[in-house]
């Protein structure tokens, strides 16, 4: 019989990077601004959804919107984040909302296929986490860099009520959250859902991605953070 302990120590020999795996909750719109119960259990709920995203995604008044009341408009330039919204109204809204965001540290994520476009990763079948995964049609990742430690130690503690105040973050045109010390993101669209073992495994579809950060990556290795210096 196989010690459980003693091969988690094992496959700790494997170096990996950290990500953090967030998202804005299934129906954040409709929960917000609407009755909960009614956009749950009616179809409506699907279209209302689709109709908000492709709204933002599309729509040049919705584009307008989304700067102002949802979203920081954001322009990838020599790794800098250009933002366009005031730092003391995006504080309000990110307070507003705290409780409609959920995220989780992962070091088992992976490149799965490049046409199509796939990640995975795994999340514990106990997690809290698991049911907003199966629940949600998006979600993003945040690559880590060495700078991140804190923010990962902060997601990797169950219940932590002050993980998203660690760093700044700001917000992907799906409204899921960057942070802005992270190497870079890519934000997905669920493709599926496996259950293997003690894990589920989350198959995601590339939809967005860019580089963020010119830094080191996180690393963790034998149960312990490292990080990667090329100097």
């Amino acid at each position: 019989m196989i010690d459980t302990k003693k091969l988690r120590e094992n496959l700790g020999n494997f170096s990996t990077g950290i990500i953090i795996a967030c998202a804005r909750k299934r129906n954040f719109f409709a929960t917000k601004f609407f009755n909960k119960n009614f956009f749950e259990n009616n179809q409506f709920a699907k279209k209302f959804e689709d109709f908000w995203q492709s709204f933002f995604e599309e729509n040049r008044v919705g584009k307008k919107i989304s700067q102002k009341f949802l979203a920081t408009e954001f322009k990838f330039k020599n790794h800098e984040i250009q933002n366009f919204i005031d730092e003391k109204i995006l504080n309000k809204i990110k307070k507003i909302f705290a409780d409609d965001f959920f995220g989780m540290t992962i070091n088992s994520f992976s490149s799965v296929s490049l046409d199509p476009p796939l990640i995975s990763f795994c999340v514990d079948n106990n997690s809290t986490n698991l049911k907003f995964f199966k629940k949600n049609r998006y979600f993003l990742l945040n690559i880590l860099s060495v700078e991140q430690q804190k923010l990962s130690s902060a997601f990797a503690t169950p219940k932590n009520s002050h993980k998203w105040h660690v760093e700044p973050y700001f917000f992907s045109k799906f409204g899921n959250p960057i942070f802005y010390n992270s190497l870079s993101f890519i934000e997905c669209k669920k493709h599926r859902i496996i259950k293997m073992g003690d894990h589920h495994i989350i198959i995601g579809e590339v939809i967005d991605f860019s580089e963020i950060k010119n830094s080191h990556p996180l690393i963790y290795f034998k149960g312990k953070y490292q990080s990667l210096n090329n100097s």
